[in-house]
């Protein structure tokens, strides 16, 4: 199942170039796999039993948007401060932004942030039993 990354109005010119749009600016469920792509800052791919949990979460404005990489692992596919989720991994896991990097907790922005949850959550139920 695919998850649009919400991305403002104000930000679409800025991410257009860096195809971070559209269906290059995705989170695709299924498979027991979560797959991560904004254009061609961002791709992460991760086996459901890799996350630790999901949950609802919040980013500030100084926070900025767009491809965020902060210190302790934490990375934000930024591009609305609303409907912003973070996937919680149980160890640092690989990513390329736009360098190879290692990835605690993952912030992504989602048109549809509960459905993303139900969704990881019960593929992780599924893949469980």
């Amino acid at each position: 199942m695919d998850f649009p990354i919400r991305i403002t109005p104000i930000l679409r010119p800025l991410l257009f170039p860096l195809r971070a749009s559209g269906e290059r600016a995705v989170v695709r469920v299924g498979g027991g796999r979560v797959e991560v792509e904004f254009g061609v800052l961002f791709h992460g791919s991760f086996a459901l039993e890799q996350i630790e949990h999901v949950s609802r979460s919040g980013w500030s404005w100084w926070g900025g948007l767009g491809l965020r990489i902060g210190a302790r692992g934490r990375v934000g596919l930024i591009g609305s401060l609303d409907g912003v989720v973070c996937v919680h991994f149980n160890r640092a896991q690989r990513v390329r932004a736009p360098f190879p990097w290692r990835c605690r907790e993952l912030y992504i922005s989602l048109h549809d942030p509960e459905g993303f949850i139900a969704t990881v959550e019960a593929e992780a139920h599924m893949a469980a039993a």
